[in-house]
């Protein structure tokens, strides 16, 4: 049988099942540019206005590391600044959960092993998928290029940048398709191609802070290497492609030495008798997270070492009139300008973060869908027994990974009380998604992941709206910005995170009745 039968049968099908997700990310994102030119344009009155913005963020390590360097102070080159990154993250991040979706979610579920007995080819589900979501990508880019061109942005600059964000969705996608082949859970082919990613995200930070070549290592790097607006090196576009080729081929030749279902990773057998810790819902919510939790941690402490050795010595680098005036605009007079870099860093971090418990919270859909909860609400495990199990491995999971990174951060940088303080703050912010993901699977299952990830899109794109003025103050609605910064503010007040924290427990309250209320869905 041809390896690729039955491919566009399969294409049609994840278009059909993502007819509300794709139209709904493509154009949000799409649309998003052409905001940014047009506030960006209001923002400055003259050409000199924006020179000066962009000697700003070259003598800043934070806007460095979170957008890098400004090649052009013109309208489209501060858009493609702005949103280069941006755009990719959430570009890359839909793209790998799309395509963990429609593979190893299939063969998890079994439904991949009923399809592949008809006349559908051995590849023909991986390509479908990398198929629909690279051509979403390219939509995306496209869309977003004519949006720049319609409010007066260059052609040429304009196409580049869409080119750049959406070839850009393209190696996340490639990168999907290869983890899923590694493991046999698709939690697991997700934590490991957003961990990849989250590393690519860090080494582009670092090299744009440090100016070295690291930058030329990472997909975030590449799109911003192109420089829409200024040199417009069409060139740099080959890296993407050859990236996405090379990682596709991997994902294929992975493929075909595995069984359907199966992992490249063997799975281990487990004993025959359970140990005698191992009888709760608690427990094995934990045995059945744990690997991608302890993989999870070990990374993020690694990215806390890393960024204390980045912020220990910019107090002496940096300490200019200009640096020491940025640094009490953020957090106040005398605040320290390593201290106001690692606090806007942590701000996206504490996001990454939040999507650990997120994967963590929709474990209990997975196992849902999989039909592994009823053999256990047959036996006398109660509903709430059951899912407070994954509920709290998923809240813990945010504690021990933000944990990680402060430790590992105050150990590089000397300070490891405030370092700690500092990102254990954002707990309540990432509480607030699991209360969501808990929310969702109670009331709309099916569409449980779906929403939820979306919410924290929104979230993002809000912290980014509010940061060009766009909207004036999303601290009400947004929980990451509602959170005091520990480090540049000193003794925040807790009363936001005391708010926080009721308005999670509210959520998963609804979240907890509802479930209880329900039938099971498949």
């Amino acid at each position: 049988m041809d390896a690729l039968a039955g491919t566009g049968s399969l294409v049609r099908l994840v278009v059909r099942r993502d007819r509300v997700i794709l139209p709904a990310w493509i154009l949000i994102t799409a649309l998003l540019p052409m905001t940014v030119a047009v506030s960006t344009n209001g923002l400055y009155k003259n050409a000199a206005e924006r020179a000066a913005f962009a000697a700003g963020v070259a003598g800043s390590p934070a806007e460095l590391f979170t957008r890098g360097t400004v090649f052009s102070s013109s309208v489209g080159g501060l858009t493609s600044w702005t949103l280069s990154s941006s755009s990719l993250i959430i570009g890359g991040l839909i793209s790998i959960l799309l395509v963990i979706r429609h593979t190893r979610v299939e063969e998890e579920a079994g439904r991949r092993e009923l399809v592949g007995a008809t006349v559908v080819g051995r590849h023909a589900p991986l390509t479908a998928a990398l198929l629909v979501v690279m051509a979403a990508n390219l939509a995306l880019g496209l869309l977003a290029a004519i949006g720049l061109i319609a409010v007066g942005q260059p052609a040429g600059g304009s196409f580049l940048f869409g080119l750049a964000i959406g070839i850009g969705g393209w190696v996340f996608a490639a990168l999907a398709g290869m983890t899923g082949q590694i493991s046999q859970s698709a939690a697991a082919g997700r934590s490991i191609a957003v961990a990849v990613a989250a590393a690519f995200f860090v080494l582009r930070g670092l090299g744009d802070v440090t100016g070295t070549w690291l930058v030329w290592l990472s997909p975030f790097g590449w799109s911003r290497l192109a420089k829409p607006y200024a040199t417009d090196d069409w060139w740099v576009l080959s890296l993407p492609v050859l990236a996405t080729a090379a990682l596709a081929a991997g994902a294929y030749a992975l493929s075909v030495r595995r069984d359907v279902a199966g992992g490249l990773l063997p799975a281990r057998l487990g004993r025959e008798r359970a140990t005698h810790w191992l009888t709760g819902s608690t427990a094995l919510a934990w045995r059945l997270q744990r690997g991608q939790l302890v993989g999870w941690c070990v990374s993020f402490a690694l990215l806390g070492l890393l960024l204390g050795f980045a912020s220990s010595g910019l107090d002496q680098q940096l300490n200019t009139p200009a640096m020491r005036a940025y640094a009490a605009a953020l957090g106040g007079p005398g605040a320290r300008i390593s201290a106001v870099f690692f606090a806007v860093v942590l701000y996206v971090i504490s996001q990454i973060v939040t999507g650990v418990a997120i994967i963590g919270v929709l474990r209990t859909r997975s196992e849902e869908a999989a039909g592994r909860a009823e053999p256990l609400l047959a036996a006398p495990v109660g509903r709430l027994r059951w899912i407070a199990g994954h509920l709290v491995v998923a809240l813990a999971s945010a504690v021990i990974a933000l944990l990680a990174l402060g430790i590992g951060a105050g150990i590089s940088s000397g300070r490891l009380a405030a370092s700690v303080l500092a990102t254990l703050a954002y707990v309540p912010a990432t509480w607030i998604l699991v209360g969501l993901g808990v929310a969702f699977f109670g009331l709309l299952p099916r569409l449980a992941a779906a929403l939820t990830w979306t919410v924290l899109g929104v979230f993002l794109l809000l912290d980014l709206l509010a940061e060009f003025r766009i909207v004036d103050d999303v601290s009400f609605l947004s929980p990451y910005a509602a959170t005091p910064s520990v480090l540049v503010a000193g003794g925040a007040s807790p009363v936001n995170l005391l708010w926080l924290t009721l308005i999670a427990a509210a959520l998963v309250a609804i979240g907890l009745y509802s479930w209880r209320r329900r039938d099971l869905t498949p």
